[in-house]
């Protein structure tokens, strides 16, 4: 959870940065961000995690309200950040516009990280596949605007990290596409019969039938 907490921290921060957010706003949205899930702290039965009023959002709230130290802006992201834009979200089925800013990016920040090192069906993903599961949930669980920022921001496939592709050929990241940023640019590398070597740049955003595999270093 802490670990999570940080991530969500840190992406939330980036995308409020691409949206030119000033710096009390970051500040905001950093610590709600930090402190999203701190409702999941007090445990409660299974009986009561079917009552919205019991949902870590609720209690999450009402503990962020009750410390001076933190705005009601911040409590709120604890609120929201399961609300989502087709008003099916929790606990209220808050609609689009309902929705704070800060709670709409800490709920992409949240659903990517969830995608990739979370516990559920979908959890364990390779960043690309965890993109086009959030791509595909755009103007329904996930404000269109703020995915938008999100794709312009995170770097799914650094330059300079080491990856397999679904070819079984490996390369190094070398280049990347704004707003595309799990179809970066490889350059494969291979070894030829003598001492020379073939060296070839995949841009997978127009290789669209290739794909990253995996990760080597």
């Amino acid at each position: 959870m802490y670990l999570h907490a940080l991530n969500v921290c840190m992406i939330s921060t980036l995308i409020g940065i691409n949206m030119n957010l000033n710096p009390q706003q970051l500040k905001e949205l950093a610590i709600g961000a930090l402190l999203h899930d701190v409702g999941k702290l007090d445990r409660i039965t299974d009986d009561e995690a079917k009552d919205d009023r019991l949902h870590h959002t609720w209690r999450g709230f009402e503990l962020l309200k009750a410390k001076r130290e933190y705005s009601l802006l911040i409590a709120h992201v604890a609120f929201q950040h399961h609300e989502t834009p087709d008003g099916l979200g929790k606990p209220r089925r808050l609609l689009g516009e309902q929705i704070h800013l800060y709670a709409k990016i800490v709920s992409a920040a949240n659903t990517y990280d969830n995608l990739l090192q979370g516990s559920g069906l979908d959890a364990g993903l390779l960043p690309h596949v965890a993109i086009e599961h959030m791509m595909a949930m755009a103007g329904t669980k996930l404000d269109r605007d703020i995915l938008i920022h999100f794709l312009r921001t995170v770097s799914v496939y650094p330059t300079g990290i080491s990856v397999r592709l679904s070819t079984r050929e490996t390369g190094v990241v070398v280049g990347q596409h704004r707003g595309l940023p799990g179809r970066p640019v490889v350059r494969i590398i291979k070894q030829g019969g003598g001492k020379e070597y073939d060296v070839k740049e995949m841009d997978l955003a127009k290789h669209t039938t290739l794909f990253i595999e995996h990760v080597l270093a």
